[in-house]
């Protein structure tokens, strides 16, 4: 995913790169335990647009096609695999790597900075654009919420507030044309191990509105329920420890749905109090 570019062909005059951050998910389990990659020294929006838009015809169709439907993807996450797939880009996840990386070596060169450095001392290039962390499913890149700024300045991309729920279309991703917006279930929300702490001491009812699969539907639907993550990840730190206790809550769909709509992140008491109101109205 890195240019093959050398450290020591970095002007050393250039502003030295910021350390990694190592998002430790639980200490005691190395299944959770998450490097995240993500570059400290970002370009401002301004900047973005500016040598975006100086670059001209340097920005391809292509390219555009690429940030699309990273824009599109759920919680703007993929894999480069899964990019070039969306986009229809001709030879595959290597072709994607390219793209981004060289791309991202060229706005870099013209603001005479470098991202972070790799383990093998090798620059990141791609950082540019996303941080990145590998998961089961092979390495992801989550857009930078700056660059989804970005796009949405330069009219790239289109926003709609529209969204579906966090179980729905998220290996295929279908929808490339315009824009979706889709409800975060990040890596606590996924794991096994972390949901099923959840559930040993918050139950399988709904902490919002107390609904329950098994008592509505019977025996076939007992134990379903989705876990929300109080924090999302891409808001936690470096050396942050998950607590599936204190940071993990099973919620129905529906109000899962309304804790993340627009993007809005409410949190469990402001759902509850909407929830409230609905009620006394």
């Amino acid at each position: 995913m890195a240019s093959t570019r050398p450290n020591n062909s970095v002007n050393p005059t250039v502003r030295p790169a910021a350390p990694r951050v190592t998002l430790n998910v639980r200490p005691k389990e190395d299944a959770l335990m998450t490097t995240v990659y993500e570059m400290q020294n970002t370009p401002s929006v301004g900047e973005y647009i500016r040598i975006l838009t100086d670059f001209g015809e340097r920005v391809t169709d292509k390219h555009r096609s690429l940030f699309r439907v990273h824009y599109q993807a759920p919680d703007r996450t993929a894999t480069s695999k899964q990019l070039a797939a969306w986009a229809g880009i001709a030879g595959g996840w290597a072709v994607v790597n390219s793209m981004y990386g060289k791309l991202g070596h060229a706005l870099c060169d013209e603001l005479a900075i470098t991202p972070e450095l790799r383990p093998d001392d090798r620059y990141r290039w791609w950082s540019v654009w996303s941080r990145g962390w590998t998961t089961p499913g092979g390495f992801v890149w989550q857009m930078l919420p700056k660059v989804a700024e970005v796009l949405e300045q330069l009219k790239w991309v289109s926003h709609s507030p529209g969204f579906t729920t966090p179980d729905e279309v998220l290996d295929g991703f279908p929808l490339i044309e315009g824009s979706v917006s889709r409800i975060v279930v990040n890596a606590y929300e996924r794991n096994p191990e972390a949901r099923r702490q959840c559930i040993a001491v918050h139950g399988t009812s709904c902490c919002i509105c107390g609904f329950n699969f098994g008592a509505v539907y019977g025996p076939e639907a007992e134990g379903y329920i989705h876990v929300h993550h109080v924090r999302r990840i891409s808001e936690v730190g470096a050396k942050y420890v998950v607590d599936p206790t204190n940071d993990l809550r099973p919620v129905c769909p529906n109000c899962h749905a309304v804790l993340h709509l627009a993007r809005r992140d409410r949190s469990i008491g402001e759902v509850r109090q909407l929830l409230a109101q609905a009620e006394s109205a």
